[in-house]
């Protein structure tokens, strides 16, 4: 071993070394060591670790000047002041915890991976003993990703990542690891400069000061002071909400390392999922649109479109405003037939997507539907577009913002949980539907495809994506609210974190009663969503934006599980958990704590994901994608795999946009939005007894048959454009020609056999094959010649 590999004041080996030669450290280390530098001798290496000594040795040796100085001046009469002493550090300690490698190399890939899961009992066990409080940290820029670390920790435990000899090599490449080591050294008064004992590590690597997880929540990164200050007030906001409707004895949250201290178990599923309603192959689609979509409902728009028409009418007479060149002029009332027409052209114009309306109904080049104006004309289209209302506007004694859509949102909440009761994973998310004009309570999300526009919080299947329950979000409001609106009051977080002193809520809480709930924040919405579901064994998958622990134990106390990502900023977190970032762990690592009812996880990926869940505990599972197999932890497999249901309906909205971006009035582009919604619920319940329908196919053949219903029109009896070739030339002359009737089905189709006698030939005595055979007939036939004599 060479000896400039050697630190000169530690001994230690195979750490980064620093020189002291020619830098402001050499001067120190020459007066600690009683000795003279000559130019000529080798470069004084030093470790890193007592790099960062030295920094701090100087740095108490600059001190001690000062004071001195201070001192003599005050003891000299030369000034007044007392001195005042040097501000304290608080000391950083840490707490040694339990490693549980999860490698794979311990276990049989083939036999043992057939589950998808790795108990903890069959896990290797690594705890690492120190005699110092002060905990270690290491860091290995250069180890296998694949040796993925789950850990278990207490209330009151840090964590440290593993000394096992296998990650004994450290890589520091930041330019300002110096200041960075001293800064800290400086921090933390407990590492004295006597000897540490390094008989059971090589080295140890420092952590900086642990961030305040409101600032940086497990899975949101990149947040601004301003973002993390308003996230932190919405939080405490909720948990004050959620603590006004739980008793006493919720608020026992005995966090423990023990993982036998969980008792959580999955509850059982009473319902029976499926459709309400008989649904069999021989159901037409018309037939299911008319149990979504019935006559009232349709009867209901007719006579309030008519109402509105005619308000509007008496108003420009009254202004003298009413022209023949208006097109107005031109109204009569609609009725039940022009109605379901119109909302079949909505229908089509979402399979058929064009930028302008107007194309749909004029010469578009290749592009023309010459079918469109047959349904209705443009100028009767925009009437009744412009002029459909759903409520009477002089009936309204207490507006509020949804007033104008009130009752489409009543009608289709009812008809969407009426005719079809979901699975036992339901799904609670925001969905956004876009709208950049003026509006009063219009959001932004940045994660979702529109961004700006109305958002509605929306309780879904997990896994077909049926929408069963909704609520328009239409701002804070101070007064009571309607049922299909989600609002709020204000509150001001700061007012008080007492809990509440009544404790006649606890039965209330206990049997489900809906007298008894949050008055507002997101846990007002959870339960208006989810409380028909409730004391019936469902599973509700939610995001960090409604979990906490204390709503999780209301649901679990009321026969429903729950679990989703968790914001470790909110109340009734482990404390230990709270202080974690993602620097102290490992890329696979995992904490985990328990209480009798509840686990939380923390899980190191590309960021800290956090988990909360009420029957999960800590189990790897395995996921095999690109020919790669990953570990993950089995509650972060079940997020994945069930959170998706709204994300799933808005895909397959989106590819049928039968709103329109432009607007002029919102809340019918939210009746479009609705109306698409209630169409894709059909397609879920058509395609419980068909399941080899597609969507597209679905919409396509719902608008022909309403077509054919209230408008009779048959696409299959209307004329078509045919190419004919005529003359020597053999040129194509397009004409418009009427589709023959064919009484029979004598078309020629493939017999499946390369080698098929033809049963004419086969009269003649001719060694013929042939692949071809009639369908009606169901003899096989040679295609040139024994066909048309056959048939002749």
């Amino acid at each position: 071993m060479a000896f400039s590999e050697v630190c000169r004041i530690c001994l230690n080996v195979n750490v980064r070394m620093l020189v002291l030669k020619k830098t402001s450290l050499q001067n120190l280390y020459k007066t600690l060591t009683n000795r003279f530098m000559d130019e000529d001798e080798e470069p004084i290496i030093v470790c890193f670790t007592c790099h960062a000594r030295l920094i701090r040795c100087r740095r108490l040796q600059q001190q001690a000047i000062e004071s001195n100085a201070v001192l003599e001046q005050f003891l000299a009469g030369g000034s007044t002041s007392i001195p005042k002493p040097h501000e304290a550090r608080d000391e950083i300690q840490f707490t040694p915890i339990c490693h549980i490698d999860i490698r794979p190399v311990e276990c049989d890939v083939e036999n043992d991976c057939k589950d998808e899961i790795f108990c903890l009992d069959s896990v290797k066990v690594e705890e690492d003993n120190f005699e110092n409080e002060t905990s270690k940290f290491e860091e290995n820029e250069n180890h296998d990703t694949g040796n993925n670390m789950v850990t278990e920790t207490d209330d009151e435990v840090t964590v440290t990542p593993s000394t096992s000899e296998q990650r004994t090599l450290i890589g520091v490449t930041d330019k300002n690891f110096d200041e960075v080591i001293g800064d800290w050294m400086e921090l933390n008064d407990n590492l004295s400069d006597c000897d540490m004992d390094t008989e059971n590590e090589d080295y140890f690597f420092p952590v900086m000061t642990s961030r305040n997880a409101t600032a940086e929540p497990a899975t949101d990164t990149d947040m601004t002071l301003y973002e993390a200050r308003v996230l932190e007030t919405e939080d405490r906001r909720n948990d004050l909400a959620i603590r006004a409707i739980a008793p006493h004895d919720y608020y026992n949250f005995e966090w423990k390392r023990d993982k036998q201290t969980f008792i959580g178990r999955r509850e059982n599923f009473t319902g029976t999922p499926g459709a309400t309603f008989s649904i069999t192959d021989q159901t037409s689609v018309v037939e299911i649109f008319y149990k979504m979509i019935d006559t009232d409902f349709i009867d209901r728009i007719c006579t309030e479109t008519n109402r509105y028409a005619d308000q509007k009418i008496k108003l420009l007479k009254g202004q003298k405003e009413f022209v023949p060149t208006l097109r107005l002029h031109q109204w009569t009332p609609t009725d039940r037939d022009e109605m379901v027409s119109f909302l079949a052209i909505t229908i089509l114009q979402g399979i058929y997507p064009l930028p302008k309306e107007e194309s749909y109904f004029s010469f578009n080049g290749f592009a023309t539907m010459p079918y469109f104006r047959k349904i209705m004309s443009y100028n009767r289209f925009l009437l009744l577009k412009s002029l459909i209302h759903f409520v009477d506007n002089e009936t309204i004694t207490e507006p509020n913002k949804l007033c104008k859509i009130q009752m489409v949102t009543d009608y289709f909440n009812e008809k969407f949980s009426h005719l079809y009761y979901p699975s036992q994973e339901v799904v609670i998310d925001e969905s956004l539907l876009k709208w950049h004009g003026r509006l009063g309570f219009a959001q932004k999300i940045s994660s979702k495809a529109a961004q700006v526009g109305v958002k509605t919080y929306e309780l879904c299947e997990a896994s077909s994506g049926y929408l069963w329950k909704f609520l328009i979000y239409a701002g804070k409001e101070k007064t009571g609210t309607a049922p299909a609106t989600a609002t709020s009051d204000e509150t001001n977080p700061t007012d008080t974190d007492e809990r509440p002193d009544d404790t006649d809520t606890t039965e209330h809480v206990i049997t489900g009663s809906s007298d008894v709930r949050p008055s507002n924040a997101t846990a007002k919405i959870v339960y208006d969503l989810v409380e028909p579901l409730l004391h019936r064994g469902h599973t509700l998958i939610m995001d960090n934006f409604y979990n906490s622990p204390l709503l999780a134990r209301c649901l679990k106390r009321q026969q429903t599980d729950s679990f989703g990502t968790l914001r470790l900023s909110r109340e009734f977190v482990p404390d230990s958990l709270k202080t974690i970032t993602k620097t102290q762990l490992r890329q696979g690592e995992v904490l985990a704590s328990y209480c009798s009812d509840l686990s939380v996880i923390v899980w190191r990926d590309a960021n800290l994901v956090s988990m909360l869940s009420t029957y999960h505990a800590l189990q790897i599972g395995t996921r095999q994608k690109y020919d790669r197999l990953t570990y993950k932890p089995k509650v972060v497999l079940d997020y994945n795999k069930c959170m998706g249901g709204v994300d799933r309906k808005d895909q397959f909205l989106s590819a049928q946009p039968m709103e329109r971006v432009r607007n002029k009035i919102w809340y019918k582009k939210v009746f479009r939005r609705l109306f698409n919604c209630a169409i894709f619920n059909c397609f879920i319940l058509f395609k419980t007894a068909n399941p080899n329908v597609s969507h597209r196919q679905f919409r396509t053949t719902l608008a022909e048959d309403l077509l054919k219903l209230h408008r009779h029109i048959d696409l299959t009896t209307e004329p078509r454009l045919v190419n004919l070739r005529t003359g020597l030339t053999k040129r194509s002359k397009t004409t418009t020609t009427s589709r023959p009737k064919v009484e029979h089905r004598h078309f020629p189709i493939k017999t499946g056999f390369k080698q098929s006698r033809c049963w004419l030939c086969a009269r003649r005595k001719v060694a013929a094959r042939t692949i071809w055979k009639c369908l009606e007939c169901d003899k096989n036939l040679c295609i040139n010649g024994c066909f048309i004599e056959y048939h002749t």
